[in-house]
């Protein structure tokens, strides 16, 4: 591997990491303050996807970018426990369905060869375990920090320059990540602002009938 690419590829699995600290660092104190109620399903789940995905990339060549994923498997076993005093209380069926849904696809992961295959079967279990946490936020927008999924965005942003040589392959997982935490920054954001709309047009017809 060439050195200049070896080089960009651990500063960036280092920038990813720290960024990624500062994200937890600042998701964890909201939690402790109550401000946040993560959804344990959600966490768990993320916790056993981001451990597989961080193999599949492994197997795939991703070279540093692994590292940034195993950290991001650890803290969300971290997050988990956490979730089980912390955490929404709230459990649907629709969450328990979800959540055991992803876990069942594991298998299918497992018996899937090829590298990259394996990538596609986690990104599609992924897309499932988000479901818990946007149907609690949906109902309770300011259960979640919208700033810190900028950060853990610009994470994965970080993870996916430290892939040493980019390709399909190599992109696709960090890439994916990337784009679910922005997207979901936005929703927050947009969620909040359409209650607060509602709201006003509430109070404007209560103060003038």
């Amino acid at each position: 591997m060439d050195y200049l690419i070896l080089h960009r590829a651990l500063i960036c699995a280092a920038l990813g990491c720290f960024v990624g600290l500062i994200r937890y660092a600042t998701y964890i104190r909201s939690i402790l303050k109550g401000e946040t109620h993560p959804h344990v399903f959600s966490w768990l789940n993320w916790a056993v996807m981001i451990t597989i995905g961080a193999y599949a990339q492994f197997k795939l060549g991703g070279g540093p970018s692994v590292i940034v994923l195993i950290m991001v498997g650890i803290v969300c076993t971290f997050i988990t426990l956490l979730s089980l005093k912390y955490g929404e209380k709230d459990i649907t069926r629709s969450d328990k369905i979800t959540f055991v849904g992803a876990l069942l696809a594991v298998p299918i992961w497992q018996a899937t060869e090829n590298p990259f295959y394996a990538v596609v079967v986690v990104i599609f279990i992924d897309c499932l375990t988000w479901y818990p946490t946007v149907r609690k936020t949906w109902i309770k927008p300011y259960s979640e920090p919208p700033g810190s999924y900028f950060w853990a965005g610009l994470r994965y942003f970080f993870a996916l320059l430290a892939v040493p040589e980019f390709t399909a392959e190599t992109v696709a997982y960090p890439f994916f990540l990337m784009i679910c935490e922005w997207i979901f920054m936005v929703f927050v954001f947009q969620r909040r602002r359409w209650l607060a709309g509602l709201a006003s047009a509430h109070a404007a017809g209560t103060e003038h009938p």
